[in-house]
């Protein structure tokens, strides 16, 4: 979801608008009927659904992190959005000890509701089908030209956007690494979004990292073909070149293995 220079997740978009929509709604309600100003009860509700959809998350991936810092790092997106119905216990209590407010929220809740379910059927609506990997050609790291339906074709494959000036995707670079070795059905991709082989080359001996395919896109054709100039961008394709999922943002190993989990023969460890 890009909005100017803003890109943001679809989910984190649509959780953003209900909130907003919830605390303009009870703004409304206080400001109508003379109560003073206080969001603090939605705040509760916010927090506690986030705090849900992130404490499922860890709890079906906790063999996946290596740290309790990894778990607390939030910048991997990794949530489990069934887990935010913990906020729905939450609304119900605040309603019942706050009879004062009970009219105001009410008011919140079912606007945020409504919200929610607008953007929802919007996006899905505005979604465009997917469609099989353009005829591009990239290039190797020697300059030679590789077409991108052909390194990609008979095997299911990732295929991640990614530039070395971008803060996320150089964080998700060595998750990518190891992902060559641990998901063997899966062949990985990379595609550098518009530098030059000199700069690749140099970040990714700077770094120690190595990859089977690390393919320049100089003209940015991949991002254009997403609709989406935003980094990191991963996309998961079929074998015979079809868009099966794609997400915006960087990959932890547990947020890969969330990613990835549906579309793979097996559970790799």
């Amino acid at each position: 979801m890009i909005i100017g220079p803003l890109a943001l997740p679809a989910a984190a978009f649509i959780t953003l608008i209900a909130f907003l929509t919830a605390v303009f709604s009870l703004q409304w309600w206080q400001k109508r009927h003379h109560l003073a100003r206080s969001e603090r009860a939605l705040w509760l509700i916010a927090l506690s659904g986030l705090l849900g959809a992130r404490l499922s998350f860890l709890w079906r991936y906790q063999d996946q992190y290596p740290s309790l810092a990894a778990m607390l790092d939030i910048r991997d997106g990794g949530w489990w959005w069934p887990g935010g119905l913990l906020a729905i216990p939450v609304a119900v209590l605040l309603l019942w000890r706050t009879p004062n407010q009970r009219g105001g929220l009410l008011v919140a809740l079912s606007a945020s509701a409504a919200c929610t379910g607008l953007a929802v059927v919007t996006l899905l609506a505005l979604r465009q089908p997917t469609t099989p990997l353009p005829d591009v050609a990239l290039y190797t790291l020697q300059g030679e030209p590789v077409p991108l339906q052909q390194v990609s074709a008979g095997q299911l494959t990732l295929i991640n956007l990614w530039a070395s000036w971008c803060p996320p995707c150089r964080r998700e670079m060595p998750v990518l690494q190891d992902a060559q070795s641990r998901y063997p059905p899966l062949r990985i991709l990379l595609a550098n979004q518009g530098e030059t082989s000199a700069s690749v080359r140099r970040y990714l001996t700077e770094q120690e990292l190595q990859f089977d395919f690390s393919l320049l896109d100089p003209n940015t054709e991949l991002s254009r073909h997403t609709g989406n100039s935003g980094l990191p961008l991963t996309l998961l394709v079929d074998a015979q070149g079809n868009e099966l999922a794609r997400h915006f943002g960087p990959l932890s190993a547990a947020s890969l293995h969330h990613f990835l989990q549906p579309h793979l023969p097996g559970d790799p460890q």
